[in-house]
């Protein structure tokens, strides 16, 4: 018997291929009887209910619990969702965002969703005739009556785990104007074949039983969810890796939701234009709304040119040989110049995604919720602003 066999970890800390979201806590999520069991004695906020598949034909998706708004009655945080079994057509996917909704602190928190945009207006439909041309995958820490999410608690088995499905209008209500928050939109640079193939996966992991898997902000979360679903329909040359290659800690650049924008650059995922800013409606939250000043108009309009991102990988390999010959210095003459050495090659690198944070900090384009929401699907400002405010109901 080869005894080091016998002292093998169950955890290990080398894993050569692409981490999954099943791969929390560097191994195979495994949901115990225990976990389900607790699940079970949970009383959960009956505004966050997992939809199941009704049934599917070919393409076509109809699912149950799938919300289409809020009633607009009394405070914000009253305001009770309409959910309803929905049909889906996921062959009309057009367009594919990778969506972060920042809350304070804005510097590191947010919370990260996809949104799929269809070719017409009815490719969503539900069973009373309300219809709309794109619906929202949102993973949610699913929260108990009695507890409210944070970054720290949600480390802990605090909260469940919920993909909510909801309408396009659903999503701009909740963000927008029940919350007062912005909506920051990537648009993802996917071949057909690749939107085809994300939003299945989206919906088929939406209606997965998830009774004993929780939340955990850094390994399984929102944004870590996004991600994996992206990660499944592009080349290893795209993939977003998800653990730095030694030791394997979880790797900020996919745990943040506030570095999407420069992630998603990085990997040439997202156009290099504006990136589309959803402001909160201005009557009802009128000091909420993002605008573009001068310094940042120059800012963004130069990161866009050819020499933005060499003219940062250069500064950062100078300031990183520098550091490294200052502190290799310190063991000796050929110590310093190794050092310089290995620090430049690693400025180079953090200089180059330094640029992409820079540019996707700048180079926004903050419009109207309602107004985008009308120009995208063909709608007159009434009718938008009827299917947002989720009038009538």
């Amino acid at each position: 018997m080869d005894i080091r066999s016998s002292l093998t970890p169950k955890f290990r800390l080398t894993r050569p291929e692409q981490v999954s979201r099943r791969d929390r806590y560097r191994s195979e999520l495994k949901i115990s009887q225990q976990d389900r069991e607790d699940h079970l004695a949970i009383n959960w906020r009956s505004d966050q209910t997992p939809s199941q598949l009704v049934k599917k034909d070919g393409s076509r998706y109809t699912v149950s619990n799938f919300r289409w708004g809020w009633k607009e009655t009394g405070k914000p945080d009253d305001w009770a969702p309409f959910n309803e079994t929905t049909t889906i057509d996921a062959s009309k996917v057009k367009n594919v965002y990778m969506a972060i909704e920042p809350f304070a602190p804005e510097i590191v928190a947010g919370h990260g969703l996809m949104i799929f945009e269809m070719e017409d207006d009815g490719a969503v439909e539900g069973p009373d005739g309300r219809k709309d041309f794109g619906f929202a995958v949102s993973v949610e820490a699913r929260k108990p009556v009695d507890k409210e999410y944070g970054l720290v608690t949600g480390m802990k088995k605090n909260f469940g785990m919920i993909y909510q499905l909801g309408s396009l209008s659903d999503q701009l209500q909740k963000v927008t104007r029940q919350r007062g928050h912005k909506l920051v939109l990537h648009e993802l640079v996917l071949d057909d074949k690749q939107k085809q193939e994300l939003i299945h996966n989206a919906l088929d992991a939406s209606v997965e039983d998830r009774l004993g898997e929780w939340y955990h902000t850094l390994t399984n979360s929102c944004f870590t969810a996004a991600v994996d679903l992206v990660n499944d329909v592009v080349p290893d040359s795209q993939k977003m890796a998800r653990w730095t290659k030694h030791l394997k800690f979880s790797r900020l650049a996919t745990t943040l939701p506030a570095l999407a924008g420069a992630t998603l650059r990085n990997k040439k995922l997202m156009p290099r234009e504006p990136i589309t800013v959803l402001n909160p409606n201005p009557q009802m939250w009128p000091d909420n709304q993002a605008r573009v000043g001068g310094l940042q108009k120059a800012v963004a309009s130069a990161s866009r040119t050819m020499l933005f991102k060499p003219a940062f990988s250069i500064a950062g390999a100078a300031a990183g040989g520098a550091l490294g010959h200052v502190v290799g210095s310190f063991f000796g003459e050929y110590a310093g110049i190794a050092g310089a050495a290995m620090g430049a090659l690693s400025g180079l690198g953090t200089g180059a995604y330094l640029a992409d944070v820079t540019a996707a900090k700048t180079d926004r384009q903050p419009v109207n919720a309602q107004d985008w929401y009308a120009s995208k699907g063909g709608l007159t400002t009434e009718e938008a602003l009827g299917r947002v405010s989720n009038e009538g109901r």
